[in-house]
């Protein structure tokens, strides 16, 4: 691994960015794990802390190789992973969330696919559970009204598997062949400096969630190519410090900023309607034990905590501006 004061004005394959935010007990995991999987790659690590308040920075300390930026403040993953790319020297930004566990192969297997498909210009890596089981949003389908009338109808959560019924989630597709989607996870995201740049790195308007999904939507608005790269391989540690229903609160104030940001006004009204249709539906049916847990499913509890959190994201991350204007 080549270092920036080592590389001078060279540029690097690639660089990995990683944003911590209290990640203390998996950073360590995550390092080890990429000494592996760099060898042979020019590359460099930097880690954008957003003011974590434990051992984080000191455990980060132990790796010599790290570059760090500490924030004073917590602002976000999209705008701590766009001063991380004004900080980097590779021809491709691979963003990594700090609780994976990088395979051997994967950064090779990401570079290879970038070398064999150009026009991809993004490259998701493929992302499974700690017991082996893919974890599908590695890789989606786009947000469209179909795909949220089927939401706010409950049809998507009726018949689970059927393209129609749930396009989001690209059913029979098992996540083990390489192809182009509509959306790849932030979590473990390549994509090219060239690229980057065009497309003005994320929108900060996204404190979490769904900013890789207008990442992609722009992407693909300028005949980019997202790549699900199905041999490249990173274990991750899914759950987070979020409960369930809180969770789901940001998942669907990232959607409706998505829906703000990239449609027309009636559009994106019509979606957030549809949204708070689908989250009140199972809020109810969850109370009436209609609609059964299922796996990488929301529970009943984390549905009806969303509904009564509405306020918090049926305006999306942009704040009393989004909620003076919103209907």
């Amino acid at each position: 691994m080549v270092s920036r004061a080592e590389e001078g004005s060279m540029t690097l394959d690639v660089s990995v960015l990683i944003v911590t935010y209290n990640s203390d007990r998996y950073i360590a995991d995550c390092l080890t794990s990429l000494a592996t999987a760099l060898k042979g790659v020019d590359a460099e690590i930097l880690v954008y802390d957003n003011a974590s308040n434990d051992d984080t920075l000191r455990t980060v300390a132990d790796f010599p190789g790290v570059r760090v930026i500490a924030g004073d403040a917590n602002i976000g993953f999209a705008a701590a992973c766009n001063r991380l790319a004004a900080q980097s020297h590779g021809r491709y930004l691979w963003f990594l969330n700090p609780d994976t566990r990088v395979r051997a192969e994967a950064v090779r297997e990401l570079l290879k696919a970038a070398d064999h498909f150009p026009s991809a210009k993004l490259y998701g890596a493929r992302t499974v559970a700690p017991d082996g089981r893919t974890v599908m949003g590695s890789a989606q389908g786009e947000m469209t009204l179909w795909s949220l009338t089927c939401f706010a109808t409950g049809v998507s959560t009726v018949f689970p598997g059927r393209r129609w019924a749930d396009p989001e989630s690209i059913p029979g597709w098992d996540r083990a062949t390489t192809r182009h989607v509509p959306m790849l996870s932030g979590g473990a995201l390549m994509v090219s400096r060239a690229a980057w740049d065009r497309l003005g790195g994320f929108d900060e308007r996204y404190f979490m969630y769904a900013e890789d999904a207008d990442l992609c939507a722009r992407a693909r608005r300028l005949r980019y190519a997202p790549l699900f790269v199905a041999p490249a391989i990173v274990e991750h540690e899914v759950g987070g410090s979020s409960s369930a229903g809180g969770k789901v609160v940001l998942l669907h104030r990232g959607k409706v900023t998505y829906a703000r940001a990239l449609w027309s006004p009636l559009r994106a009204a019509l979606g957030v309607r549809l949204l708070l249709v689908g989250v009140a539906l199972r809020a109810y049916a969850s109370r009436l034990g209609v609609f059964p847990d299922r796996p990488g499913r929301s529970a009943g509890h984390a549905w009806a905590e969303a509904w009564n959190r509405r306020r918090e994201w049926r305006h999306g991350w942009e704040g009393e501006k989004a909620l003076r204007r919103a209907p």
